[in-house]
């Protein structure tokens, strides 16, 4: 898979920019306030205030350098609830950023395109309602304990149908994250483990809450002028829903290939029979943890 990056755009603020191969723009304070705004209940400045002083970082900032703005997502996660979850999105938004742009390069953008351009504004505006956020909480795919056996369940998903990359995804507003990856060693998407959703594959088998397959992504209308295609190498895609027993889809188990790829009707039954293996394993694991509690109790 190869990672190529981005020159940058300045604008008027004196900002970092955009990076101009991938379009994205640094994340910024008031980004990571109106995602708190839209994915918790708590009062805003409340949680604001609690971050900055958890990350050390004195009196609450208006306007954070993003040094700064990754503090303050690492304490979002230390957190934890809805906050610690907006904390993990933005904190992947703000690595791919930073990953991408230290790749240096001059790349151009992307060839503006009405499919992608809608694909960009529906996703950009999803966010999970109440009931995901609290299975998600709840199963907490993202647990130390649990990182190895999601790791290793992509890369058993990958070499199962001999694909470069495999992953576990968990979409959030505003980013997919990876809490079980396989491949892409050295690339931004490992680095960062997730991309922004705009990207993402996934976001639509969680949408449609059925397995999602796209053989050859240049020929697709959706995708061919998403960046990861454009200039990450992407070039086919399959993957299907973690739906739990209490009907919740949590992301996808997924592969990608650096070529086409016909996923055949059993590709996509692997696919699903790994999907629900994982989620019986975090459900398993949840109800151990309820178990001990009421042991304790």
């Amino acid at each position: 898979m190869t990672v190529s990056c981005s020159g940058l755009t300045s604008d008027t603020t004196g900002s970092p920019g955009k990076l101009r191969s991938h379009g994205l723009r640094a994340p910024t304070g008031d980004d990571l306030r109106q995602a708190l705004r839209v994915g918790t209940t708590e009062p805003v400045e409340l949680t604001w205030e609690a971050a900055c002083e958890r990350a050390g970082l004195g009196h609450p900032l208006d306007d954070p350098s993003l040094d700064e703005l990754e503090q303050l997502t690492e304490a979002l996660r230390g957190i934890g609830g809805p906050a610690g979850l907006v904390g993990r999105a933005m904190g992947v938004r703000l690595a791919t950023y930073r990953s991408i742009r230290a790749r240096g390069g001059d790349a151009r953008p992307p060839a503006w395109d009405w499919a992608r351009s809608a694909m960009d504004t529906l996703l950009q505006t999803r966010t999970p309602g109440p009931a995901v956020i609290e299975e998600i909480l709840s199963l907490d795919p993202f647990a130390d304990t649990v990182r190895v056996e999601l790791d290793q369940a992509a890369a058993r998903v990958a070499q199962r149908l001999g694909t470069a990359l495999g992953g576990v995804s968990v979409v959030l507003g505003g980013a997919l994250c990876l809490v079980g990856a396989y491949g892409g060693r050295g690339t931004w998407i490992a680095e960062a483990r997730g991309n922004p959703l705009e990207w993402s594959f996934c976001a639509t088998s969680v949408r449609t809450r059925e397995p999602y397959v796209v053989p050859d992504v240049q020929d697709d209308v959706i995708h061919r002028h998403n960046p990861t295609t454009v200039h990450d190498g992407v070039r086919s895609y399959a993957g299907a829903p973690l739906l739990t027993s209490r009907g919740e889809v949590l992301g996808s188990c997924c592969v990608i290939d650096v070529v086409p790829r016909a996923f055949t009707a059993e590709d996509v039954a692997v696919l699903q029979e790994e999907a629900a293996a994982i989620v019986a394993e975090l459900e398993r694991r949840r109800e151990a943890r309820a178990a001990g509690q009421t042991t304790a109790g």
